[in-house]
C-alpha cells in the first residue's frame, strides 16, 4: 500500500483549540417544513432498498438502491418547478424518475452502501463486499475504475461504508469493520488514517456514516455500534462526542448516517429509533424527525389505477404510520436548505427544508 505523504491539514480546529461554546450561530433557527416525498418500490426505475442520496452540482439525485431485481442500480431524478399547494405556493422539490443507470453490474458491485460525489461530477460509490471505492461519471453512468485494497492494514479496507470529501477533494472513507476512518486522494492514494476498536471516547465500533463540516473543517462520524457521533479533526484528534445510547431526546440506537449543513448543524439518522435527529454546533439536540410522509402525484397515480386499494385505505383506521420513518439510513443536505431524508424501510425520500433567519455579523457579536 502506497501512502502519499500527508498535506497541510485544513482543520481549523486541534483538541486544545476546540471549544464547542465558542460555536455561535450564524442564524435564528425557525424550525423545519415538510417539502415532499420522493420515491416508489420498484426494482426498475424506482426505489428497492434505498440507502444514500447524492446531489449533484448539476442538480441531479443520485440514490444508491441496495436491492433491485438486477443489482445495484443508481436512479437519477432532477429538481423541478412544481406547485405544492393550492395557495400557488412553489418552490424547487424533487419529484420524478428520468430513468436509472446500472454502471457495473450485478457481478461487480454487489454491495454499495453510500456516495459522495465531487465538485466535476465524479461519483464515489462504496461497496462493504468487495472492498473497493468506485468511481463513474456522473452524467453519463460511465464506469470510471475503482480502488481499493482489502485489509486491517493502515490504508487498507474493510467492509468500507461512510464516504465524504473534504474541501481540497480529498476522500474520507469509513473502514467500518477496522474500525478506523482512512483519507485517500480523488484516484485512491492513502494519505492518512486514524481509529481503533473500543468504546472510549475517541474509539470506534463499527462506525457508519461520515460527513465534513464546512463551518469547522472537521469530520463528524456515526458511531454505531457505540449509538453516538463524535468530531474528530482531520489528524484524528477527539474534538467532540454528542450522544448517548437510548430512545429519549438526543439518545441513540445504531445511528448510522450523519450530514452537517452550512450552518454547522448536525443531522443523524437515528436508524433503529425510527427518526433523524438535529444537534447544534455544540452538540445540543435541537429537533427530532419521525416523519410526515404524504402521497406524491406518483403514489396517487398509483392508488387510482387500483380502485380495491383505493377502498382497502378507507377503512384503515389510522393512517399516521404510514408517515413515518422505517429504518432511515442516511441524511443529506441539498440546495436552499433542503434536507434529504433516506427512509430506507419505506423505500423512499422524505424532504424538509430548514428555515432560519441569517444573521448579520453585528447580530453575531
Amino acid at each position: 500500500m502506497t501512502t502519499t505523504p500527508a498535506p497541510e491539514s485544513t482543520t481549523k480546529f486541534t483538541a486544545a483549540t476546540f471549544d464547542p461554546l465558542s460555536l455561535y450561530p450564524s442564524m435564528m433557527r425557525i424550525g423545519h417544513r415538510y417539502e415532499n416525498t420522493l420515491g416508489q418500490r420498484l426494482a426498475a426505475g424506482g426505489f428497492k432498498g434505498p440507502q444514500d442520496v447524492a446531489v449533484a452540482p448539476d442538480g441531479w439525485l443520485y440514490v444508491i438502491n441496495r436491492y433491485s431485481e438486477a443489482g445495484v442500480t443508481v436512479a437519477r431524478s432532477r429538481f423541478v418547478r412544481v406547485r405544492l399547494d393550492d395557495t400557488g405556493y412553489e418552490d424547487d422539490i424533487v419529484i420524478s424518475f428520468s430513468g436509472e443507470l446500472d454502471p457495473v453490474g450485478a457481478e461487480t458491485m454487489p454491495s454499495a452502501v453510500m456516495c459522495a460525489i465531487d465538485s466535476s461530477g465524479t461519483l464515489f460509490v462504496t461497496d462493504e463486499h468487495a472492498n473497493v471505492v468506485a468511481k463513474f461519471d456522473s452524467a453519463t453512468g460511465d464506469a470510471r475504475g475503482h480502488w481499493g485494497t482489502a485489509g486491517d492494514g493502515p490504508g487498507e479496507l474493510n467492509a468500507p461504508s461512510g464516504i465524504a470529501l473534504d474541501a481540497d477533494e480529498n476522500v474520507w472513507v469509513v473502514s467500518s469493520l477496522n474500525h478506523r476512518i482512512e483519507r485517500f486522494t480523488r484516484d485512491g492514494q492513502h494519505i492518512s488514517g486514524f481509529g481503533g476498536f473500543g468504546s472510549d471516547p475517541g474509539q470506534l465500533n463499527h462506525p457508519w456514516g461520515i460527513a465534513v463540516d464546512p463551518v469547522t473543517g472537521t469530520l463528524v462520524v456515526a458511531d454505531w455500534r457505540n449509538d453516538r457521533v463524535q468530531r474528530f479533526s482531520f489528524d484524528g484528534e477527539l474534538l467532540q462526542v454528542i450522544g448517548r445510547p437510548g430512545n429519549g431526546p438526543g439518545e441513540m440506537n445504531r445511528p448510522s448516517g450523519v450530514a452537517v449543513d452550512d450552518h454547522g448543524d448536525i443531522y443523524v439518522a437515528d436508524r433503529s429509533n425510527d427518526r433523524v435527529l438535529m444537534f447544534n454546533p455544540r452538540g445540543m439536540f435541537i429537533e427530532s424527525f419521525r416523519g410526515d410522509a404524504t402521497l406524491n402525484e406518483r403514489g396517487i397515480g398509483k392508488l387510482m389505477t387500483n380502485l380495491d386499494m383505493v377502498r382497502i385505505r378507507e377503512n384503515v383506521v389510522n393512517l399516521d404510520d404510514e408517515k413515518r420513518f422505517r429504518n432511515p439510513t442516511s441524511v443529506t443536505i441539498g440546495p436552499d436548505g433542503l434536507v434529504l431524508m433516506v427512509d430506507s424501510g419505506r423505500y423512499r425520500i422524505q424532504i424538509y427544508r430548514k428555515l432560519c433567519r441569517e444573521l448579520s455579523p453585528e447580530e453575531i457579536d
